[in-house]
């Protein structure tokens, strides 16, 4: 009996009230993405966290229609949320793998057992979901010349990010380099003290951009 390893590709589209799923495709394109600033992701986000990630288990859902992935995050800092360290959050979300079936969702992001990250996360407790899909999630490494902690890029995932309007100077949707740790831990903490936007209010500097 030969095994063959199945794919269930699914496409999202995101828009500024959520996202819709334009359905399975073969061969799939990426999926198309809206971008968010940081502002908006600070807003949007309930807890604002660097995390170590505990435990990723994948599993079928009650009517055993659809793969999900449940992820365990234990906080070493709180930026929103006042989550206490080495608390934990509960993050479920589409896609995994089981035995030999495989869901992937095109931009939704990816977590690895051990790594360390910044999480943006919104939802009810322990079914918490990533703001902006990929976005919402940027590792967090040392760097080994100068001892630091910096933030990385999100990983796109599969996925083309989209800004809502159009440049005419290109410019990446994302910052290139990485970013010290103290200094988006500022940025952060300085948009969550403010008071929220009024609906309707220009979003500002690009995802993961410099000042």
């Amino acid at each position: 009996m030969v095994l063959m390893r199945a794919s269930l590709r699914l496409r999202f589209v995101a828009s500024l009230l959520g996202l819709l799923t334009l359905g399975a495709a073969a061969p799939a394109r990426a999926s198309l993405v809206l971008a968010l600033d940081l502002p908006t992701m600070v807003s949007r986000a309930e807890h604002v966290a660097v995390v170590d990630v505990a435990s990723v288990k994948a599993d079928w859902d009650a009517h055993h229609e659809q793969i999900l992935t449940t992820i365990d995050l234990v906080v070493v800092e709180s930026w929103k949320g006042g989550d206490a360290p080495s608390s934990h959050l509960t993050v479920v979300q589409p896609g995994g793998t089981v035995g030999d079936l495989t869901q992937t969702i095109h931009g939704m992001t990816r977590f690895v057992p051990g790594e360390r990250a910044v999480v943006f996360l919104s939802g009810r407790a322990g079914r918490l979901n990533v703001v902006g899909m990929a976005q919402g999630k940027r590792g967090v490494r040392r760097d080994d010349a100068t001892g630091r902690f910096l933030v990385h890029a999100p990983d796109k995932a599969g996925a083309t990010f989209i800004r809502s309007t159009t440049t005419t100077q290109p410019s990446p949707v994302f910052e290139a380099h990485a970013r010290p740790l103290e200094d988006l831990r500022a940025d952060v903490r300085a948009l969550a003290a403010k008071p929220a936007t009024a609906p309707g209010a220009k979003p500002g500097t690009p995802t993961g951009g410099t000042k």
